[in-house]
């Protein structure tokens, strides 16, 4: 029997009757040994199952961070900081952490920093001193992240953003500088081979260490983009760059790439996909990890109101969904919102219960249920007309 395309990505078109792929929970691997059109050149393996490693409290997971060495790594859960070892020993090492939803974090390699999308606090590694910070040239933080053993972040709802002192927790008041490019707010500030990109509203840009003073970061000329970004937690690291869901002046709901080593965004999304993320009520709440298993880079977005999770994989260029399934057979969003590379595992934390698991390659349960595997192939026709 020849091979007519059972394998294949997500591809649900506008009009069903150009396209209606469905793929849950697999994800296409193909085989550069063989030819296209060859059998077999294409196969679907299962996305990995989760396995619970630890719950030190019940509350959403915000944030994961492993620190330099990844001896261990800390997690917000709630409003809560633990610290986890290698052994998945928990201990809670601070509380009061503001907010819901996800959180940034960042080290220089001797405290952590963390921003809630309104403050900015600081936790000395390995010794309970954990703080809120309000100095520097305003109080508040958006997301942050460190370069040249700096931390940086915005002054949300503006396009101002700050620095710490070097190899600091601390800010003076002259450590701030502003988006110039364009007057739209800075939505995420993230490091990037030692530049800083600065994703707006609607346009971004490129900065770098000029080791000036006050403020030691410089524009990097030419360097802005005509696209922003409508979900900052959608920001996540891919490839030589990184990824997020995309607005400008003409529109919304393109997934792109983008990065010092990008001089143009790319866009990774595919007509299908962003057909249906238009279709959603809210999007701005879009949240993102990235994690690579088997040689496979994948960038996971979730959007929590439409509760619906899509999947892109570098190394095929293309998108799957993931899911659970409730004891009703309804579909949510999968289950994990953050992740982490620890200890030669992926680990990842759940947005509702405060469970951090393993993503298990030989699992094949969402921490003992089953994992629901769907895969719907693209119409069989003969001279036009549809076979079933």
């Amino acid at each position: 029997m020849p091979e007519f395309g059972f394998v294949g990505q997500a591809y649900e078109a506008a009009s069903i009757t150009q396209d209606d792929q469905s793929c849950i929970n697999w994800y296409p691997e193909v085989d550069s040994e063989k030819q296209q059109g060859e059998r077999g050149v294409v196969a679907l393996y299962p996305t990995p199952g989760l396995v619970t490693r630890c719950q030190p409290t019940y509350g959403e997971v915000r944030g994961l961070h492993v620190i330099p060495g990844g001896a261990v790594f800390y997690a917000v859960i709630s409003d809560k900081l633990f610290e986890v070892d290698a052994y998945y020993n928990c201990t809670q090492v601070a509380s009061g952490i503001a907010g819901t939803g996800p959180v940034w974090t960042a080290d220089n390699g001797s405290s952590l920093y963390i921003t809630t999308g309104a403050l900015r606090y600081a936790y000395t590694l390995g010794t309970g001193t954990f703080a809120q910070k309000t100095d520097g040239a305003f109080t508040g933080g958006g997301t942050c992240d460190e370069v040249d053993n700096y931390f940086v972040y915005n002054n949300p709802g503006t396009n101002q953003w700050g620095c710490s002192d070097v190899s600091s927790v601390n800010s003076g008041a002259l450590n701030v500088g502003q988006k110039i490019g364009a007057s739209d707010n800075i939505v995420n500030v993230f490091a990037d081979h030692r530049n800083v990109l600065l994703i707006g509203e609607r346009t971004s840009e490129k900065w770098y260490d000029a080791g000036s003073f006050p403020f030691p970061f410089q524009l990097i000329p030419g360097s802005s983009m005509q696209h922003g970004c409508i979900a900052p937690a959608s920001i996540a690291r891919l490839g030589e760059g990184v990824a997020f869901l995309a607005q400008d002046d003409r529109g919304v709901a393109t997934v792109v790439q983008w990065g010092a080593a990008l001089s143009a965004p790319q866009r990774i999304s595919t007509f299908a996909i962003e057909n249906a993320i238009q279709q959603y009520d809210v999007t701005n709440d879009a949240v993102a990890y990235s994690y690579t298993q088997s040689g496979h880079e994948f960038y996971v977005l979730s959007f929590p109101t439409a509760d619906i999770t899509w999947c892109y994989d570098i190394a095929t260029n293309m998108w799957h969904r993931r899911a659970w399934r409730d004891s009703n057979n309804v579909y949510h969003r999968h289950r994990t919102q953050c992740a982490q590379s620890f200890q030669g595992q992926v680990i990842a934390g759940d947005w509702e219960n405060g469970k951090i698991y393993n993503l298990s390659q030989s699992t094949y349960t969402d921490d003992g249920d089953i994992l629901p595997c769907v895969r719907r192939c693209k119409h069989l026709t003969k001279i036009g007309r549809a076979h079933v």
